[in-house]
């Protein structure tokens, strides 16, 4: 895994070596897990060289699992639905590939508990914490209250594919982003279309909602609660929005990097990114849904 995408605190496993399963659609691996973090697990796996075809990979992004969803189970701990965010040979002493076989380090992204099972496990913990410690923070700028200098080393790192955001943000910026995938999939659906007026109606009222307020309502769908239980949404709808949630967590977090000195352009260009996400989950609800996330209350 780059270095640069994994700065996240770490912390060895004990034991040393914890069996786990790994389930990626119909297939089920064995796994180990090596390491863990607040932001998710680093496992190894053993796959069949024909899985990953005649040429292999050179870029992890070509391996057919890098970005699925994942089940990991740890054995005699918790069970995760996970993201596979980075895929990497695994050549150490312990590692046991053969001709027939390969054997990866695969780095996941928590995306939830499931709930039912034991959850004691520090991860857990700390991602928790991390929860709650970005929560305040935000509260605390928006509410005009200084921040400390520490912010960056509090923030849970969050490992996804930032490049995508940007792109798509800037492109919003620009003023030049026409959302016709967007549109023609919420059409297909029934769910509620960009550049119609009523999703011109429903953004008008979420920017007259406090920002934190926003942040926590795109923020909702990383975790279950009864509200979302409320909203009945489809296993594809639940899907596309918790993938927007993460990819949010990622970019307000690249934001405050690069404007934390400048507190007006940070909430200008905030406030941008908070239109994009909030289209983008909207296209994915249908309206009675879609009022129903706009008017959510929290505490």
């Amino acid at each position: 895994m780059n270095s640069d995408r994994r700065n996240s605190m770490r912390f060895s496993v004990v034991p040393s070596r914890v069996k786990a399963q790994l389930r990626v659609g119909k297939d089920t691996y064995k796994a180990e897990l090596l390491d863990e973090s607040m932001a998710g697990f680093a496992v190894a796996i053993e796959i069949p060289r024909r899985r990953l075809g005649e040429q292999g990979f050179v870029c992890e992004s070509d391996c057919p699992l890098f970005g699925e969803i994942a089940r990991l189970n740890l054995m005699g701990h918790s069970a995760y639905e996970v993201q596979i965010i980075s895929i990497v040979p695994r050549e150490d002493e312990s590692a046991s590939a053969t001709k027939s076989r390969i054997c990866l380090r695969l780095g996941t992204r928590v995306v939830r508990e499931i709930y039912g099972e034991d959850r004691n496990s520090v991860g857990r913990n700390l991602r928790l914490m991390a929860a709650m410690v970005l929560a305040v923070l935000f509260s605390m700028y928006c509410t005009a209250q200084s921040f400390s200098g520490q912010l960056a080393a509090m923030v849970p790192t969050v490992e996804l594919a930032w490049d995508d955001m940007l792109q798509q943000w800037q492109t919003l910026r620009s003023g030049e982003r026409n959302w016709r995938k967007e549109i023609a999939h919420a059409t297909s659906h029934g769910y509620v279309a960009p550049n119609t007026d009523e999703m011109t109606k429903l953004i008008d009222f979420s920017r007259s909602l406090p920002t934190l307020h926003r942040v926590e309502k795109v923020m909702l769908f990383q975790r279950d609660s009864k509200f979302l239980q409320q909203l009945n949404l489809t296993a594809d709808q639940m899907l596309s929005v918790r993938k927007i949630s993460m990819e949010a967590e990622a970019a307000m977090e690249q934001l405050w990097l690069q404007l934390k000195h400048e507190k007006q352009v940070f909430e200008e260009q905030l406030a941008i990114l908070l239109v994009e996400l909030e289209t983008r989950i909207l296209a994915n609800l249908s309206p009675s849904q879609a009022k129903m996330w706009m008017h959510a209350q929290f505490g």
